[in-house]
């Protein structure tokens, strides 16, 4: 009841600070729910070109139309609250898994996958394990992967490494060394989009999994007393704040944005050596400059292990992928179904692959092997498919509240506003 009640109270008032500010509050169309299930996602990525034709197949199927809306980022999330919270969710719905699913999973709003899968084995043998945490949850599984694998990578660019007669940092150590050698040649070593703060994440997640190990931050998750205040977790962050000092990043990461591009740019034109980004790092420098990357200027690692660390070097962090998961509700099996036959079917499978997706399925290898981007698909499906742990994105694994301090005082970190004692000191009271 306490989740129902919190639930409850957060979408009504998402409910009216939307309508307050003059924006209509969406809920799905009042259509006989017998005849019609309901589909949500967030446009502009791969669901919104490939489900619709399985929504048709699902028709097909069952003889029931399915009706597949699309929706902007945040409007969606903000839509999604609304509809637990006043009763009238879809019945299939796309997330992050992590936080936000786990609070409606506490207000017994998702169903559990769980059943299914034990009857079907061989659906959940169809997912790489290493990207099923976000939405293993209570015992149970509330989804299944439906978008590309998104780890943490450092990209470089070769020909500034070949210049200055480096190899991309496989440790910490290394990097420390390479910082002075970049800087005598005139080349920032490190370009950083800090004008968007989730910049900042990446390098934190991935630092702090090297150091700590995945327990200090599942102990931030599970609320555990003191959490923040692990030695490691603030060793983590002076070596983070030393990166700084040191100049690796220039005196402009501030004002330099990446969503802007302009930090895939610094790296590409040869004025900054290597970036931290996600897996879409590559094919927005293919969208910047399709030529420059196929004739293999660029290079990409995994991020540094650092010496004497608790994480093991295989560990990736950062979005592990997208789910969808099913509501609880009167079309409960109906919407278990169709995640099952059609979302987790070979059709929709090679529908991501075809878009340059990484699908974290298994056996598709050869089909990797065969694209025209085969390097770096490769590349990151065995790293996918080999972690030990794959640690989702701390501001989607934190419920909001808290996702978005971490976002306020990694900025004040890196800009030297405050110690990294400070930053746990901070983050630990604001989750109390």
């Amino acid at each position: 009841m306490r989740g129902l009640r919190r639930l409850c109270a957060m979408g009504a008032a998402l409910a009216f600070a939307l309508t307050s500010t003059g924006c209509a509050v969406l809920l799905p169309p009042s259509e006989g729910s017998a005849d019609v299930v309901t589909t949500w996602a967030i446009s502009g990525g791969g669901e919104e070109e490939l489900m619709p034709a399985e929504g048709e197949k699902f028709q097909q199927r069952t003889g029931r139309r399915m009706q597949t809306q699309f929706f902007q980022n945040d409007p969606y999330k903000n839509k999604l609250w609304v509809s637990m919270g006043s009763g009238t969710p879809p019945d299939t719905f796309f997330g992050w898994g992590g936080g936000a699913l786990q609070a409606f999973i506490d207000a017994g709003k998702v169903a559990d996958l769980g059943p299914a899968m034990r009857e079907h084995p061989e659906w959940r043998q169809n997912f790489l394990p290493s990207v099923m945490s976000p939405v293993d949850i209570n015992g149970g599984t509330y989804g299944i992967p439906v978008g590309g694998i998104q780890p943490v990578l450092l990209y470089f660019n070769k020909d500034v490494f070949a210049r200055v007669g480096l190899q991309p940092p496989r440790t910490w150590g290394e990097l420390l060394d390479q910082i002075p050698k970049f800087q005598q040649a005139g080349i920032l070593p490190i370009a950083l989009g800090g004008a968007d703060s989730w910049t900042y994440l990446m390098w934190e997640e991935a630092i702090v999994d090297r150091v700590a190990g995945p327990e200090a931050f599942r102990d931030v998750v599970e609320g555990k007393p003191g959490a923040w205040l692990n030695p490691d977790i603030i060793k983590a962050n002076a070596m983070l704040q030393d990166l700084v000092r040191r100049g690796a990043f220039g005196n402009a990461f501030a004002s330099t944005s990446a969503e802007l591009g302009q930090q895939r740019t610094l790296v590409a034109s040869e004025r900054a050596a290597m970036m931290v980004h996600l897996g879409s790092g590559y094919s927005d420098l293919l969208g910047d400059d399709e030529k420059w990357v196929r004739e293999g200027h660029l290079g990409w690692a995994p991020f540094p292990a650092v010496e004497g660390g608790k994480g093991d070097p295989a560990n990736l962090v950062g979005n592990p992928t997208t789910f969808m998961s099913a509501t609880a509700g009167p079309d409960q099996q109906q919407a278990v179904e169709f995640l099952r036959q059609e979302l987790s079917s070979d059709a929709f499978t090679e529908g991501r692959l075809k878009r340059g997706d990484v699908p974290p399925v298994t056996g598709i290898e050869d089909e990797l092997r065969a694209s025209e981007d085969a390097d770096f698909m490769t590349f990151v499906y065995d790293l996918a498919k080999n972690a030990p742990h794959f640690q989702q994105s701390w501001d989607q694994a934190l419920p909001p509240g808290p996702a978005q301090n971490v976002l306020i005082n990694l900025q004040k970190l890196f800009l030297d506003q405050i110690s990294p004692e400070e930053f746990s000191q901070l983050m630990e009271e604001s989750s109390r």
